[in-house]
């Protein structure tokens, strides 16, 4: 149902890794997936861009991304733009990107029961050697149905919209497009909440992924100067 979409969208997406030397011993790193909005212009998840995942801890240094279909050959070096924290949405550009093949935003709401599906590089690590960093990627696709559409209130007091997907998704999903089966793009993964059973069973009854809409992603952007 997905082969053809997911063939459009490994064309725009890309493993990210952020870089921070905080001793001379002492690299943190993370990683994660982004997307193509525009031209150059990538969109994440925000704590992606913070040392430990951590919004309230300093931000990388250093950005590099990789084309899913360009795995394998030098990483480009992405440039931080802005972030909103609270909706969890960063920017980042690339200043000579291989391609400009971006996705196709979708700004209305996606009914509930609508299948969807999410292309990315979860699972992804990166690992230091004496002779160099090793960023280990493995483009893969998870499947789910819309579940809900609603309203959570931030910390902030502020409202943010968000979808709400029926799947467990791997560890490090963050930043993943979620997209239709024409390969038009809704939201893109931000979080995920579970639930223990009662009793201290490792198996989860509840399993809820949280997705930021697209159209807010569209807002941000353009507030930020993105031609889209």
């Amino acid at each position: 149902m997905f082969v053809n979409a997911c063939n459009q969208i490994r064309e725009t997406i890309y493993g990210l890794n952020g870089l921070s030397q905080l001793g001379p011993n002492s690299v943190k790193a993370s990683s994660g997936t982004g997307f193509m909005i525009a031209p150059g212009f990538l969109v994440t998840a925000a704590h992606l861009c913070h040392v430990d995942n951590d919004p309230a801890k300093p931000q990388h240094r250093l950005f590099e991304a990789i084309r899913s279909p360009d795995v394998g050959e030098p990483m480009e070096t992405a440039t931080f733009i802005a972030e909103d924290s609270q909706r969890d949405v960063a920017l980042l550009r690339l200043a000579a990107p291989r391609s400009n093949a971006c996705v196709a935003l979708e700004p209305n709401q996606i009914p509930t029961g609508t299948s969807c599906g999410a292309l990315g590089f979860p699972l992804a690590s990166v690992s230091f050697s004496p002779t160099g960093r090793m960023f280990n990627l493995q483009e893969r696709f998870q499947s789910a149905s819309v579940s809900a559409y609603a309203t959570a209130v931030h910390a902030s007091g502020r409202q943010l919209a968000q979808y709400e997907t029926d799947a467990f998704m791997y560890s490090g999903s963050s930043g993943c497009p979620g997209f239709l089966d024409d390969a038009r793009v809704f939201a893109m993964h931000v979080a995920s909440i579970t639930e223990p059973n009662p009793g201290g069973s490792a198996n989860a009854r509840v399993a809820i992924a949280l997705w930021v809409p697209a159209l807010d992603i569209r807002d941000f952007a353009r507030a930020n100067g993105v031609p889209i």
